[in-house]
């Protein structure tokens, strides 16, 4: 491989915090808040000009995990706040009680007001490209943006950046792991009721389509509930592409719904996710404006800004999370939450603190889809709410590092514990 030799440039020191939060999605929202309303001096830097990440920007608005298979919610804290918020100000579908959906841009306004309100520092249009690293403590982080090449130093760093970037760079071991990427979408002019109808009455017909529309290369438009669904705004979750190869349709993983070979930290695939989704989307749409009954005046009205990765790097933690511990119903004594599972021996998986701290590196804590657990459980772990139950727990974590002045790997899990309690967060 050819290259080229940079010359040595002094790079400006902007700030000078207590928690560096990288990466502004659901994790990095709740971080944040944590870590500010515990004292600390906060920054969170992140490279849209908006936050929430895959819940706003992407469009995943369906708020999976936050309630067990027996219809009990097991997630409070920050999240919860913010589907309160949402709930009343018109931003919430409630399909179901345990079955909700967010306003994607209802949502974005309320993670700016939590922010602000609790004084984080948002730095938005910045993207943390690289990590500071002395004697394996990580001490800061680079970001890039209008301004140029920055750094901005921290006493702790949360890595929320989904797929582990800031501990990469680090040095910090992970796993990989790939899966389908998809691209969400809002539509508009569809009458649900119209096509359900036509469900009842020709149940065979209906369930025909999803595959010739496939067949023809494009996506199924299946319509999910939003605030506004009254007057036929939708959103539809993308499935997604398996690979970059033709012959491999959505049924070439019989397994996994949701098994990919696409990786999201490579930029070619990515940018053929994006061009090929669209194209197919575009197919979709054409196709059920056609033929599916309900659908006759189906619009689109936006694609996601970001394209729905479930999962690629996570850190190694100093304990990884196991399919096989859930299936048994492990318990953990630095359980910092837990989430709802649909298998399994119990009810909730609980998530403990050293699933957040890398194996080696100090100075920052792992949030969200990167932090420590296997193939067989990352699906428990990638969507919003854990995400947000996770972040939680590392910002107030890195708060209690900066007061107490100890590592990550050395604060008393009780006395985290003790503080998410009191926050409302909701502990096995």
């Amino acid at each position: 491989m050819l290259t080229i030799t940079e010359p040595s440039r002094d790079i400006p020191i902007v700030d000078q915090v207590d928690v560096l939060v990288a990466g502004g999605g659901p994790a990095g929202i709740a971080a944040a808040v944590a870590a500010a309303r515990g004292g600390a001096r906060t920054v969170l830097v992140e490279r849209y000009g908006y936050l929430g990440g895959l819940a706003t920007g992407g469009l995943v608005l369906f708020m999976d995990g936050l309630f067990d298979r027996r219809g009990e919610r097991c997630i409070g804290g920050i999240h919860w706040e913010a589907i309160e918020r949402l709930r009343a100000n018109g931003g919430l579908a409630e399909v179901r009680p345990t079955n909700l959906h967010v306003d994607s841009e209802m949502l974005k306004m309320v993670a700016d007001d939590l922010c602000t309100e609790a004084g984080v520092g948002l730095r938005l249009h910045s993207w943390a490209v690289d990590a500071l690293v002395q004697d394996d403590r990580v001490t800061g982080v680079v970001v890039e943006s209008k301004a140029g090449r920055q750094a901005i130093l921290s006493r702790v760093c949360v890595d929320a950046t989904g797929d582990g970037d800031i501990a990469a760079r680090a040095g910090a071991a992970y796993d990989f792991g790939t899966m389908r990427i998809g691209l969400n979408l809002k539509v508009g002019g569809v009458d649900r009721d119209a096509f359900r109808r036509y469900q009842k009455e020709h149940p065979e017909r209906a369930r025909a389509l999803r595959s010739e529309v496939r067949a023809l290369g494009g996506c199924p438009i299946g319509a999910n509930a939003t605030p506004h669904s009254d007057i036929g705004v939708y959103w539809v979750n993308i499935l997604g592409l398996a690979s970059r190869s033709a012959g491999k349709t959505v049924d070439a993983f019989p397994d996994d719904t949701f098994a990919g070979e696409l990786s999201a930290i490579d930029v070619n695939a990515l940018t053929y996710a994006e061009i090929e989704l669209r194209r197919r989307i575009t197919i979709g749409l054409d196709f059920y404006r056609r033929n599916v009954p309900g659908y006759r005046n189906v619009r689109l009205l936006a694609l996601a800004g970001q394209l729905g990765v479930r999962d690629s790097r996570r850190v190694r933690g100093i304990h990884k999370l196991t399919r096989e511990e859930l299936e048994g119903g492990a318990q953990f004594e630095d359980a910092i939450g837990m989430t709802g599972e649909m298998f399994g021996s119990g009810d909730h998986l609980q998530v403990p603190y050293r699933a957040l701290v890398p194996e080696t590196l100090d100075g920052v804590l792992s949030s969200g889809r990167c932090i420590s657990v296997d193939d067989g459980l990352i699906h428990a772990i990638r969507v919003i709410p854990p995400c947000m139950m996770t972040g939680q727990a590392a910002g107030t974590a890195a708060a209690l590092c900066a007061e107490t002045d100890v590592l990550p790997r050395d604060l008393d899990p009780m006395l985290l514990r003790q503080q998410l309690a009191a926050d409302g967060a909701m502990l096995p």
